[in-house]
């Protein structure tokens, strides 16, 4: 059904009030899951949204930083809500990336965000570089294996251009688990290709699924594997099958001061002027033009915002209300 975007706005909000926020916290989180939702992603969006009333019952903001320097700063969440320390590790590794040209923060021990490539695109906002890795509960098969060892392990990557942020959001597997759990809800089959069962078979069922393949073969494996140890012991975090829940998982955020090598409006330039090269490819067979990654979601963000409203979900919508 269509719904106005202020009118969802105003109802997340309410939401995030009633359980106990206030109105600057209630608002960093609804930003979050309203990004996924007018950006396309909806495993990433109003969809996941009634999960975080689960985990402000146990804790909102009770991160602690257990080591820093001026460069890097290393938080142990105390099982607060991701999208507010995500908000608080990055905007202090942009604030040290600005003094020190490049900044690491890394956190652990706390419930998980919804979309790296969101917080990266928030350093990219400020004029930075940003990247952001987190591992996950082993939902995906190594190459060549049958059973579920790594996580989906997501990356962001964002730059600033002189046009709009070069925003990468990637799983490092075929899909994100948010797919799997989007269909078995609407009763919809999963991309072939997509996933496997117990024994290591296709399957396009939700309720046969037991693991995601790699993206990318083994290249997406390797970089899997590569996410899962700086996002784990790196962290303090722990890896593979001993991440049982949220809280075991862990997130490195590092930003980078382009300016330490380059002038910056230079930079933004030639970036976009490579984007454009890319852009102008002649699109093949099948494809009506060569998008950037990210471009979509962009695109999609600005039509909705443009039209005002978005298409929800009765039973989704009818959810939330439940939760006032």
């Amino acid at each position: 059904m269509r719904v106005e975007i202020e009118e969802i706005k105003s109802l997340l909000l309410k939401v995030l009030i009633k359980n106990g926020l206030n109105e600057e916290d209630a608002n960093t989180i609804l930003n979050e899951y309203l990004y996924g939702q007018l950006s396309g992603k909806t495993s990433h969006g109003l969809a996941s949204f009634p999960n975080i009333v689960n985990k402000l019952a146990k804790g909102v903001s009770n991160w602690r930083i257990i080591r820093e320097d001026e460069s890097y700063a290393l938080i142990d969440g105390q099982g607060s809500v991701g999208s507010l320390l995500g908000k608080f590790a990055i905007d202090l590794a942009v604030k040290k990336a600005k003094q020190k040209g490049i900044a690491l923060v890394g956190m652990n021990n706390m419930f998980s965000y919804m979309m790296p490539g969101y917080y990266a695109k928030l350093a990219a906002d400020q004029d930075m570089i940003g990247l952001v890795v987190d591992n996950s509960r082993s939902r995906v098969v190594p190459y060549g294996g049958t059973e579920p060892k790594l996580g989906t392990n997501p990356i962001g990557f964002s730059v600033p251009t002189k046009t709009i942020p070069f925003v990468l959001d990637m799983a490092t597997a075929v899909r994100g688990m948010g797919e799997v759990k989007l269909a078995a809800k609407l009763g919809e089959k999963l991309y072939s290709g997509m996933a496997v069962d117990k024994e290591g078979k296709p399957t396009t069922d939700p309720n046969a699924f037991n693991a995601l393949n790699p993206a990318g073969g083994y290249k997406g494996y390797g970089l899997a594997l590569a996410i899962e140890i700086l996002a784990g012991s790196f962290v303090r975090a722990k890896m593979g099958g001993r991440i049982q829940d949220s809280l075991d998982r862990g997130y490195l955020f590092i930003v980078i001061n382009p300016t330490i090598f380059v002038n910056l409006d230079t930079f933004k330039q030639e970036v976009a002027d490579l984007l454009d090269e890319i852009k102008s490819c002649k699109p093949a067979e099948g494809f009506k033009e060569v998008m950037i990654p990210g471009e979509r979601a962009t695109r999609n963000r600005k039509r909705n915002i443009e039209f005002g409203y978005l298409e929800i979900d009765e039973k989704l919508l009818n959810d939330i209300k439940a939760l006032l």
